[in-house]
């Protein structure tokens, strides 16, 4: 079974009517054809919307997060994020942190912005 880390921009798209990438992997989800993850740092950065001050925008959002499985970011993502930062293989600290937990977990990334993620050596995207 593929294990796919979800990207806070496929999440989003998939809020605003315009992504379909999250359907697709939810449905084959239920399907047990693959599974799907996040960290406390997508949940973090989707939560920071201020849309989600309104009670029901924000219990639907809270709903939807019951569909992934959320990864615990530990000392050794922590060190693998700043080696990628150091070694200019991501730019951004919530990138290095997204990259290490796929990196450490063996997990494909599925994003809409794999520009930010093109030098992490070793990082596999879902298709």
């Amino acid at each position: 079974m593929e294990k796919v880390f979800v990207d806070t921009n496929i999440i989003i798209d998939f809020t605003k009517g315009f992504g379909k990438n999250l359907k697709e992997l939810i449905f084959l989800q239920k399907r047990n054809h693959l599974q799907v993850f996040v960290n406390s740092i997508v949940i973090a950065e989707f939560f920071n919307e201020k849309n989600l001050n309104n009670k029901k925008s924000f219990e639907l959002a809270n709903r939807l997060f019951q569909f992934f499985e959320v990864m615990d970011i530990g000392k050794n993502i922590g060190l693998l994020a700043g080696e990628l930062l150091r070694t200019n293989q991501v730019n951004f600290l919530a990138d290095a942190l997204i990259a290490a937990t796929c990196l450490k977990h063996n997990l494909l990334l599925a994003t809409n912005n794999k520009k930010d993620f093109r030098k992490t050596k070793g990082l596999n995207f879902y298709k």
